[in-house]
């Protein structure tokens, strides 16, 4: 039978059996990017891990439904035009926060938290979404909509931080301000969010509340948006600072394969 295991119940159809055939054609297709357009029959078998007969065999079939192209002089395959109607389809109501409410409300849920997803906007950073995890203390600093500076809370900061370098440096000189000492200060906290992908703020918002960040990233590296979480200090220190941790970057990554081809 032509299908993959099958998942545990559950009444949004994900007990049902996968079709081996339509995920290894996905698979297939997400071996082209900006950056591989053109490749051989060969490359394709080594980044999908399947057998040559079958690749081939699934090739010839998107090529005859115009997702896929075979250059004739060099027999090279790349990605067709027909993906470009399928993606007109796609509703515009489908926006970042959209497409990764569900798993932030989740991640509120299981660090028992308040999550906020943030992105930039103009010369600041929004927030576009704020879930509580149902705790009593719920982190009311940041409300949907409202901006902040790129230096104030952690969120922000991971938005700069993974910024191309001479825009960082933009925002620090002209648009926050900020004098030498402030400036050196800042690069290297940024430095440093870069280098271990998450940040923790202690007592910034308010005595006895602290915050972490981490960042959305797409499937080439860039960021789309940050995750930050606000609580009691003792849920970000020691082995529940690990545990916070782990749990925003487990999540991250999932919203990220589930943005696999957003781009801003």
């Amino acid at each position: 039978m032509d299908t993959l295991e099958t998942k545990s119940a559950a009444r949004d159809g994900s007990s049902l059996p996968r079709v081996r055939a339509v995920t290894r054609a996905v698979s297939i297709l997400r071996t082209f990017t900006p950056g591989r357009p053109n490749l051989a029959l060969g490359e394709i078998v080594k980044m999908t891990e399947l057998d040559a007969g079958t690749t081939r065999r699934l090739l010839v079939t998107l090529r005859d439904e115009g997702l896929v192209r075979q250059d004739p002089a060099s027999g090279l395959y790349s990605a067709s035009i027909g993906l470009l109607e399928l993606s007109r389809a796609v509703p515009e109501s489908l926006s970042l926060t959209a497409l990764v409410e569900e798993p932030i409300k989740q991640l509120a849920e299981e660090t028992q938290t308040t999550v906020y997803l943030s992105v930039v906007s103009g010369d600041a950073v929004v927030c576009t979404a704020r879930h509580n995890g149902g705790r009593a203390i719920e982190v009311r600093w940041w409300a949907v909509g409202e901006e902040r500076a790129f230096n104030k809370g952690t969120g922000p900061r991971v938005l700069l931080a993974y910024q191309p370098e001479e825009r960082r440096e933009v925002v620090m000189k002209n648009i926050l301000g900020l004098n030498d000492g402030q400036i050196t200060k800042l690069r290297n906290e940024l430095d440093d969010i870069r280098a271990t992908g998450v940040i923790v703020k202690h007592d910034e918002i308010a005595t006895g509340l602290s915050a972490m960040a981490v960042p959305l990233l797409d499937q080439n590296g860039m960021i789309l948006a940050a995750i930050s979480t606000g609580g009691l200090s003792p849920r970000y220190k020691g082995a529940d600072r690990s545990e916070m941790e782990n749990l925003m970057t487990k999540a991250a990554a999932d919203m990220g394969e589930k943005l696999r081809g957003y781009s801003v």
